[in-house]
């Protein structure tokens, strides 16, 4: 390696090396199905003993989680 800030010889290029992101997307506290601001926030089951904290709409019920993690690749 010649050059102190070089990767080694044989490593991938830089785009197959890159450590993939990730961002959290917080959902709207406005109820998709009817509109409501009225909202609070409670621990769910989903299945198989999971949980999570889900928004839920006080006149409707309706529930969908606080937040959702996607993959987040930025152009380089």
């Amino acid at each position: 390696m010649s050059n102190s800030t070089s990767a080694p010889s044989g490593a991938p290029p830089p785009a197959v090396r890159a450590v993939p992101a990730f961002r959290i997307l917080f959902h709207e506290q406005v109820c998709p199905q009817c509109g409501s601001a009225d909202i609070d926030q409670e621990e769910v089951e989903t299945g198989g003993g999971i949980t999570e904290i889900a928004l839920i709409c006080r006149p409707c019920g309706c529930a969908w989680p606080v937040a959702c993690i996607v993959e987040w690749d930025t152009p380089r």
